[in-house]
């Protein structure tokens, strides 16, 4: 009964007065110290002379830096042991419960961004955290939005109108994540509605335990199945409540390749377990064994911690027994093979099946961690014949819903590329797909996905097109108008771009990467009091906004307040090094206004940064006849 959007979450808390023992050690177990405010006692990581981490492809440095309980991150450059720039942000929120990493989130007038360093607890080490190496350092910019909280925090307050504003962060995964909103319960409970849930269910709030299996699961693959995630129509992160089929709210679309079987991800735990002879074999109808889920082998209130360390193996021997044969008597049921390796392997690894049968191995998406593989399976050797077979890919598996539409298919595809691999077979993929699709939806349904292809592919002649059979009036996808108005902006029609960005922001007002565009696209059409307006909008929310600096230094300049587009350039600088445009914009201006004195340091870096650069040769020439 509190599946409906009108009970409300009311928060761990209310949940102690009655669950006090449950509480005590759900907020001392991994999910309950998912998500805290960054103190360096609800930190796992070293914070004590710690050595620098050093980006090779920003050649920067990042240090972390304790100042009594507060913990900031440092951004430095070296050059001939001179600092030559340095950036200080304090952080606040720490990311992860410290059994594998801590990362740190840092908070701008509630806008949040995933912070250049990340504790690797395994290894006990510094570095730079997934997917910010190979060149890709988002810096201080990398947003955190709905979908990401909503796997590593409790239900949060979101700006829907923002991609990463939130107005309250709680303090961790708690309780109505697994048992859904409380509010019902709690208010039965306060009026003294009892149910003796020993005879019954009480309905008012929901008991994993007491859902059918595949509900159960639903629970925990919510945010243990990790992958390109798409969202049903209409649904947003937060929709899914435990009880719910989650198959209509969202998706997970991941490529199977030759090597599925020996190659796996941070957050792939049911899909790997669902390979697993041992699930297969216990779901079968008639096979007389106890279904297996998650809470099979682990119980969420308690820490990993607490558990013994013949915990895991007396979970395996409630259906397989160590004797030495191939076949005895389980006793949850029917005979079930057992372990029919010799004792001496068993003594060596002290008996423990997971080692074997579960081999702690390294995540291909995350450095530095090491996870137990949840596909339970016999050991097997790879031949070389097999190798080359692993890399072919086999296709996009469909890991939540089993029928999905061709249309949410084409979404999977174009997610991955985004996301996670931008290989140009993948929207190959979703352009067959979304032939399929038009088939069976109406145009208005199909086309936002049509829209995002043809942008991905960079065919903005064909957006435009579209456009023209598309009545904008009845388009409340944000993205889908940015993308027809990137498209107009490339064709040349910079007014007709300029009306949809501004239909962009009346939807996402908030949405400051939006803005930031839009403030662009009335310097594109000369309109600088608006560009300068929107800008001021966006700096008043972000004062760390880079980009947002340059962009309204140079609407400043061509207004002609040279002051004040020469403070903007500065501040874009300081705020990032390499941020070349705005070198390039303050280098002009200073020979514009008659300082080349001042001009030549700038163009001296533009020149360092790439040498072939013809226009940074003109202007370094220019500066120096």
């Amino acid at each position: 009964r509190n599946l409906g959007a009108e009970v409300k979450y009311v928060g761990k808390e209310a949940c102690q007065a009655c669950h006090s023992d449950k509480f005590e050690t759900f907020t001392k177990a991994q999910m309950g110290r998912s998500f805290k405010p960054a103190l360096v006692h609800h930190s796992a990581a070293e914070w004590e002379s710690v050595k620098p981490v050093y980006d090779p492809h920003k050649d920067l440095y990042y240090q972390a830096i304790r100042r009594g309980d507060e913990l900031f991150i440092m951004e430095y450059r070296l050059s001939d042991r001179d600092t030559v720039h340095k950036r200080i942000e304090q952080i606040d929120y720490i990311v992860g419960s410290g059994q594998h990493t801590n990362s740190h989130i840092m908070e701008v007038n509630g806008y949040l961004y995933q912070m250049p360093m990340t504790w690797y607890a395994q290894d006990g080490k510094w570095d730079l955290p997934p997917k910010f190496d190979d060149g890709n350092n988002y810096r201080f910019g990398r947003p955190i939005t709905q979908p990401c909280m909503a796997c590593h925090n409790a239900v949060s307050a979101f700006d829907p109108a923002s991609e990463n504003r939130f107005t309250s962060v709680p303090d961790g995964i708690d309780c109505e994540r697994c048992h859904g909103p409380g509010e019902l319960h709690v208010a039965e409970k306060k009026a003294g509605q009892i149910v003796d849930v020993a005879r019954e269910i009480d309905f008012s709030i929901v008991n994993p335990a007491k859902l059918p299996i595949e509900r159960q699961f639903d629970v925990c693959q919510r945010c243990h199945m990790q992958g390109a995630t798409i969202f049903k129509d209409g649904k947003t992160p937060f929709d899914f409540r435990p009880g719910m089929d989650l198959g209509d709210v969202m998706n997970v679309f991941w490529p199977r390749y030759g090597d599925s079987a020996h190659q796996f991800i941070m957050a792939s735990h049911p899909d790997r377990l669902k390979m697993s002879e041992c699930f297969v074999e216990s779901r079968r109808e008639g096979s007389g064994l106890r279904p297996m889920t998650c809470t099979t082998c682990h119980d969420p209130h308690l820490p990993i911690e607490a558990l013994g360390s013949d915990h895991y193996r007396e979970v395996c021997q409630t259906c397989h027994t160590n004797a030495e044969v191939t076949t005895v008597s389980a006793p949850q049921g029917p005979a079930v093979p057992g372990c029919s390796a010799p004792a001496s392997l068993r003594e060596a690894q002290e008996d423990d099946c997971a080692s074997c049968h579960m081999p702690v191995s390294g995540s291909i998406d995350i450095p530095h961690v090491r996870v137990t593989d949840h596909y339970i399976r016999v050991p097997e050797r790879v031949t070389p014949e097999e190798v080359g077979k692993q890399s072919e890919f086999v296709g996009l598996a469909s890991l939540i819903d089993p029928h999905p539409t061709h249309r949410e298919v084409a979404e999977g595809y174009m997610t991955y590329f985004e996301e996670i691999s931008d290989v140009p077979y993948f929207l190959d993929s979703a352009d067959v797909r979304l032939e399929h699709a038009l088939k069976e939806e109406p145009l208005e349904r199909v086309a936002p996905s049509l829209v995002r292809l043809r942008y991905l592919q960079r065919d903005y002649d064909a957006i435009v097109a579209m456009s023209r059979r598309i009545d904008r009036s009845r388009v409340e996808d944000a993205w889908m108008l940015y993308r027809i108005g990137e498209a107009l902006s490339e064709s040349g029609d910079t007014e007709e771009a300029v009306t949809y960005l501004e239909e962009v922001v009346r939807l996402r007002p908030t949405h400051l990467r939006f803005l930031n565009r839009l403030g662009m696209a009335y310097v594109s059409s000369e309109k600088l009091d608006k560009a300068r307006e929107t800008f001021d909008r966006l700096l008043a929310d972000n004062p760390a906004f880079g980009e947002a600096y340059n962009n309204r230094g140079f609407a400043r300049a061509l207004a002609g307040d040279f002051a004040g587009a020469e403070t903007d350039f500065q501040k874009a600088i300081s705020l990032d090094p390499d941020a070349y445009q705005a070198i390039g914009n303050l280098a002009s201006l200073y020979l514009n206004t008659n300082r080349p004195e001042e001009a030549r340091p700038y163009a001296r870096r533009l020149l360092e940064s790439d040498p072939t650069n013809q226009q940074y040769v003109r202007l370094w020439n220019y500066l120096h006849q």
